[in-house]
């Protein structure tokens, strides 16, 4: 972050974009991509506060590395260029307000569990007359505070976002298993299905070492069908 500043103060986002133009124009067979690659790095990195974001875009970023992208995808070994400059050009470009009236859907579903301060709950609890499209997460220009810091990288990291909607407790989740039919009708069929009665809490279902083969003196025998007529 302090170099970042440091960049900005000293108008670096302006040299680092003529650096990258110059090395676009000139690497014709495209032999230094990779240099091409660190100079975005280093934009990517100035960006990554909000002042690098104001001076990229009065250097006119956007337009320079929208252009030269569209001139970088018809080689697919340029690939890592145009996303590490969809990367840089999505986070500068302003939030605009979301063509809606309301975020708030057309079509109402039942929910199991609505915690009461859940964000849900929040929302439709909301006048009809509250704006509810512009929330907390827009940029707020009057102060810049270290949680704007975006940590984008090239991977695509799974981020975990905690959402208080979501339910947590295995026990209300799992579904209620209800026999169809009395466990006394059941009973009869004991011998095919033994769970129905027996307790397996105290068995060795997986056993770490192998089982040694012990031949079956039955193999070698005659199968014996009980329900077949003898002849």
């Amino acid at each position: 972050e302090t170099n970042a500043r440091r960049a900005v103060d000293r108008g670096y986002v302006q040299v680092l974009l003529t650096i990258y133009v110059d090395w676009h124009r000139h690497d014709s067979r495209h032999r230094y991509m990779l240099i091409r690659k660190g100079v975005l790095q280093c934009i990517k990195s100035v960006t990554n506060i909000k002042l690098g974001r104001k001076a990229f875009i009065d250097a006119n970023g956007m337009k320079i590395l929208y252009n030269t992208s569209q001139e970088c995808l018809a080689v697919r070994t340029l690939d890592p260029l145009v996303n590490t400059s969809s990367l840089i050009m999505r986070k500068c470009f302003p939030k605009n307000r979301l063509p809606l009236p309301t975020i708030k859907s057309a079509f109402h579903f039942q929910l199991p569990v609505i915690p009461a301060s859940g964000p849900v709950a929040q929302l439709y609890s909301l006048p009809p007359d509250v704006d509810d499209v512009v929330d907390e997460s827009d940029d707020n220009d009057d102060a810049e505070t270290e949680s704007e810091i975006e940590t984008e990288n090239d991977d695509d990291k799974d981020q975990h976002f905690k959402n208080d909607d979501i339910e947590t407790d295995i026990n209300k989740l799992k579904p209620r298993q209800e026999l169809g039919r009395p466990i006394e009708e059941l009973k009869m069929y004991e011998q095919f299905f033994p769970e129905l009665s027996e307790n397996f809490q105290e068995c060795d279902l997986v056993s770490k070492e192998p089982k040694p083969f012990v031949p079956d003196a039955n193999l070698g025998g005659p199968i014996v069908v009980p329900t077949a007529g003898e002849e």
